[in-house]
């Protein structure tokens, strides 16, 4: 018969978000890529994806959590760190996001009504506090 040594227990501390980061994929459209940056914000206003029109669009905060730059390529894997404090308070929420630029040109990204591996994507990092 062996003995069974029992380790002393650490009580449990919450995680935190220590990371963030937007992924996505510039759509295959000749004019999805944008040679300016886009500012990624939290939408703060009331919407619904069936009923948001340019007039309808809900407003946004000022507050930048990340920024993309170098999505100039069409089809192309991309992705943006976003300030993981900022979006800490919005963790067990439904929260959306807005791209927003002050420039002439556009960027487009696939949606996530497109193929899995196409969708843009919320990648969280949690670490001990």
């Amino acid at each position: 018969m062996s003995a069974i040594r029992a380790s002393p227990c650490r009580p449990l501390r919450p995680a935190r978000c220590s990371g963030a980061r937007l992924t996505f994929r510039t759509s295959s459209d000749s004019t999805a890529g944008s040679a300016e940056s886009h500012s990624i914000v939290p939408v703060t206003g009331a919407w619904t994806e069936s009923a948001v029109t340019h007039d309808t669009r809900p407003s946004l905060s000022t507050t930048v959590l990340g920024t993309i730059t170098g999505a100039a390529s069409v089809s192309t894997d991309c992705s943006a760190e976003l300030n993981a404090s900022a979006l800490g308070g919005a963790l067990g929420s439904a929260t959306s996001l807005a791209l927003t630029s002050s420039g002439t040109d556009s960027l487009r990204i696939w949606s996530s009504e497109a193929t899995a591996a196409y969708r843009p994507q919320l990648v969280l990092t949690f670490g001990d506090e």
